[in-house]
């Protein structure tokens, strides 16, 4: 009987990962439902599918470690993102930004980010009179999205910081922005490292604006 019920065998480690993340206007920020996805591993036919959510969420899980390529499609406008790598028992988050204003074709080499673009839109339904600020934290070295930094938005001579924890996906967001310049900073830290931080300063918000700042921290940095 005891050796029946002896020590509980460790859960086998995960053999697959998975590509997810969010359709989204690049105009409005509002989230893209009903776009059509493909996945497909590079060097095959077979590709899997998928659609958009209604808040724009998509995901395709069970895939084989390796190197993928990704197409979307929406309103007439086709997006191409290649180059994307998948780890077992990680999730690669990849968001599919729409152009619907000038629906042309879009290629995005998934591997080689441009990591220090911040962009610009006007957020629907959003007051005149405040902005936002959200954006991702992710690794430089590994492109994979940093849940858990602390993300502060200040100004200077501000007494109050804004704050924020960046989600499972690595993102965070700021509503209701007083208009001003700001400094942007995220913070991680690693057992056995110093606190990893980033900064990124000179951010201008104006009223009704939303203001897109990616930040990319050195994990393995020692």
């Amino acid at each position: 009987m005891l050796a029946a019920c002896g020590a509980a065998q460790r859960p086998a480690p995960p053999k697959d990962g998975a590509i997810a993340g969010v359709a989204r206007d690049h105009d409005s920020g509002d989230a893209v439902a009903h776009a059509e996805l493909r996945v497909r591993a590079k060097g095959e036919m077979r590709a899997r599918s998928a659609s958009s959510s209604a808040q724009g969420t998509y995901s395709f899980e069970h895939l084989p470690p390796g190197r993928y390529d990704l197409t979307a499609s929406f309103a007439g406008q086709p997006i191409s993102i290649d180059n994307i790598d998948v780890t077992a028992g990680k999730t690669a988050v990849v968001d599919v930004t729409f152009t619907l204003g000038q629906p042309s074709p879009v290629t995005v080499d998934f591997g080689n980010p441009k990591e220090g673009a911040i962009d610009r839109y006007r957020p629907a339904h959003h007051a005149a009179t405040t902005g936002l600020i959200e954006g991702t934290v992710s690794d430089a070295g590994s492109h994979e999205r940093v849940p858990g930094a602390v993300v502060t938005a200040s100004r200077g001579g501000d007494t109050d910081a804004l704050q924020a924890v960046t989600d499972d996906q690595g993102r965070y967001r700021f509503d209701d922005v007083p208009p001003g310049t700001y400094i942007v900073s995220a913070y991680y830290s690693i057992a056995g490292h110093a606190q990893i931080e980033e900064r990124r300063s000179d951010i201008a918000v104006a009223g009704g604006d939303g203001v897109i700042v990616p930040l990319w921290i050195e994990l393995a940095k020692p």
